[in-house]
């Protein structure tokens, strides 16, 4: 079987209920499918517009959405540069063993590399597979204690 061909691009509006199924079968995945309290519409209101809080690239296989990242932009201020913060990388089962991780994540840092900025992003302690990708990619995975807190709904 041959491999599909694929492009890579920036998430449009006509793709936000393909990110968001996306997003749902992540956080499905990762057991946290209660934490998902966005929607189609509010992605849209939010990632696009003047001053979108969140972007992402998305890859294609044949017209159908075969994978995601998402990345929000702030400031490192231990560096002093802008920072670009990886929210989400997902590749649906019927498109994984092709390289869309690795791709996705090379477009992540060639806009870091272009605009000069700092990369990161969290991943599970106990995903050894993601952290080994990463490490390959030429991440330093640092295991630190994680914390969050959001206002009660």
């Amino acid at each position: 079987m041959t491999a599909p061909t694929f492009s890579i691009r920036s998430i449009e509006p006509r793709d936000i209920d393909a990110v968001f199924d996306m997003l749902c079968a992540l956080a499905d995945h990762e057991g946290e499918r209660e934490f998902v309290t966005t929607s189609p519409a509010r992605l849209k209101e939010t990632g696009f517009g003047e001053r979108p809080k969140w972007r992402g690239f998305i890859a294609e296989a044949e017209s159908k959405a075969a994978a995601y990242a998402t990345y929000t932009e702030d400031f490192h201020i231990w560096s002093g540069a802008p920072r670009i913060v990886i929210d989400d990388l997902y590749v649906q089962p019927g498109f994984r063993r092709y390289g869309l991780g690795h791709m996705l994540m090379k477009r992540v840092f060639a806009l870091a590399e272009e605009t000069g900025a700092f990369v990161s992003w969290t991943v599970q302690p106990d995903n050894e597979r993601a952290i080994a990708f990463y490490r390959k990619l030429g991440a330093r995975y640092v295991e630190t204690g994680k914390c969050g807190w959001r206002p009660r709904a």
